[in-house]
């Protein structure tokens, strides 16, 4: 008997196939569940880039937003001729904390991206064991249906 091999979330053994194929019921099923998953994947891609070009356009908004805000109070100081000077110490803590911040920012980063990729290990490893407990239930169908032929055969 051929063992079972999954691969892209269908049964590859002739046997499985088989089976699959001779009740029309289970046919419909793994179409349909084909089908559903294909779909997924594809809106899934598309809804992800549209996020992430969204993210971008909000950046990119939000630069120009303080571009603005840091061009109009130019403007206001050179209009009124005002003197806008602030101590050295000042203009230091703004360069801190904007370092500060990208430093947050990059580790929160990075965090993230370790969660998603420990996710990722914790999805991979239910798959690899659903296949081997979908193994062994098969072999536990088999051991009953076994007893249950027999039963069924001394009956008669």
């Amino acid at each position: 008997m051929n063992a079972p091999k999954q691969s892209k979330g269908k049964i590859e053994s002739q046997e499985d196939s088989k089976i699959l194929t001779e009740n029309k019921t289970f046919e419909v099923f793994q179409q349909s569940i084909d089908k559903y998953f294909k779909n997924v994947s594809v809106n899934t891609a598309s809804y992800l880039q549209s996020v992430s070009d969204l993210q971008l356009e909000i950046i990119e908004s939000r630069k120009k937003n303080a571009i603005s805000a840091i061009l109009l109070q130019k403007y206001l100081t050179r209009k009124t001729n005002s003197d806008v000077k602030l101590p050295d110490e000042s203009l230091q803590i703004v360069s801190d904390f904007t370092e500060q911040t990208n430093k947050v920012w990059n580790f929160q980063n990075q965090l993230m991206i370790k969660s998603l990729e420990a996710l990722s290990k914790n999805i991979q490893a239910f798959n690899e064991n659903s296949d081997a407990f979908a193994g062994m239930n098969k072999e536990l169908i088999k051991s009953w249906a076994s007893i249950i032929k027999e039963r069924k055969n001394n009956k008669e």
